[in-house]
């Protein structure tokens, strides 16, 4: 019989942390081996029990979600599902918890909608339990202390049951200036795979054209990724890009916020009928794809999702290569599943230059990898590598 997975609740809401707790382990594969109602014991409590999964609440008394995920992602790297309130101060803390390393966002349901997401909560928990996640340094520029606090003295006999929060060694660098999932060192026992897909072994086809547009995927993993590709690359940009990122419905907008702060680029949500402009980056609107109009204006689509997704990468792909065949760059980021493959095939065999990411900077390899199995990759780069060949491309730099 297969190893539970175990999981870590951390929630400040007993009421929550009740519900999560019953929905857990009403499944046999799963076992919740502790509570946690703040960040601090969230720490204290990984180590203890070493989860396979953490759910991890945003705002907390005592120590963030935020703090707790950039500690335990630099000293004991371990899956991590955000679980957040809709609000704008949350959505803005999760997306950077992802930056910290957190592998998703999910909306927490309203009281009478828990059990109508059972399924969807417990799948994502057993998918990304199997994340292989890799050490982010930020987290080490903190000290953490483990002591008892003055004003619990029904701790003292137990030394380690009281955390105190993280204290700033040095000032805590932006996250465009850390070193993230491309750069950080991987523990001996987190060590990624070689690649199971071969890489082209040079360009399908030299970089010759004109290219009008450029279009990015990603899906878990991505919003750091884009972060770190985005800003790297200049404010006079001379096309505009078109991103698609699996992400709840609810957070678009906010991720389109969020992105806008991290790059020179201006990122906001596309708008039907708008013309695109070079400098700016589009993201579509919740639960819509983003297409476009024969002369080149955006369509917001309300056709049925593909694959269980909307918006679907591959929707956006292909229409692209029917609107600027042979004119288009693409990318494929880190992401879990095959989304943007046919749309990315679509734009291969209109004469485009698709680009990968590779294995070693991915979070996860299964968008990548299904684009390179389909021999339709032009090039498969590092991460931190790509913006820079976008901008060679380009001739700015």
């Amino acid at each position: 019989m297969p190893d539970l997975i175990k999981v870590l609740i951390v929630e400040d809401s007993p009421t929550v942390s009740q519900i999560l707790t019953s929905l857990i382990s009403s499944d046999a594969t799963l076992q919740v081996v502790g509570v946690a109602t703040n960040g601090a014991e969230a720490i204290r409590l990984t180590s203890r029990h070493r989860p396979n999964i953490i759910t991890m609440d945003v705002n907390m008394p005592q120590m963030s979600g935020m703090e707790a995920t950039e500690y335990i992602m630099a000293h004991q790297p371990t899956p991590i599902l955000v679980l957040t309130a809709f609000s704008k101060q949350d959505v803005n803390l999760s997306l950077n918890m992802l930056s910290a390393g957190a592998l998703e966002i999910m909306e927490k349901p309203d009281a009478d909608q828990w059990q109508n997401r059972k399924e969807r909560i417990l799948d994502r928990l057993k998918l990304l339990s199997r994340i292989k996640v890799i050490t982010h340094v930020r987290g080490k520029q903190r000290v953490f202390q483990d002591k008892p606090g003055e004003n619990h003295p029904e701790l003292i006999a137990d030394p380690h049951r009281q955390i105190m929060p993280l204290r700033p060694e040095k000032p805590v660098k932006a996250f465009s200036e850390q070193s993230t999932v491309a750069s950080a060192p991987r523990p001996p026992e987190k060590t990624l795979a070689q690649p199971t897909a071969l890489p082209p072994k040079a360009d399908h086809k030299p970089l010759t054209g004109k290219y009008e547009i450029v279009g990015i995927a990603a899906s878990t993993g991505g919003p750091p990724a884009l972060s770190r590709l985005l800003g790297q690359l200049p404010a006079n940009f001379p096309v505009p890009i078109f991103v698609v990122q699996h992400i709840p419905a609810g957070f678009s907008s906010g991720l389109a916020d969020w992105l806008d702060g991290e790059t020179p680029l201006k990122v906001k949500l596309a708008e039907e009928d708008e013309v695109p402009q070079p400098g700016f980056v589009y993201l579509p609107a919740d639960d819509r794809h983003l297409t476009f109009w024969s002369d080149g204006r955006l369509h917001l689509d309300e056709s049925p999702s593909r694959y269980g997704l909307r918006p679907s990468a591959d929707l956006t792909f292909e229409s692209m290569a029917q609107v600027w065949p042979g004119k288009t760059l693409s990318v494929m980021l880190t992401g879990m599943g095959r989304d943007g493959s046919q749309g990315m095939r679509s734009l291969n065999q209109a004469g485009g230059y698709n680009i990968a990411q590779d294995e070693a900077s991915s979070v996860i390899f299964g968008m990548p990898k299904a684009a390179i199995d389909l021999g339709i990759i032009d090039k498969v780069l590092p991460l931190l590598d790509i913006a820079g060949y976008l901008k060679q491309i380009f001739r700015l730099a």
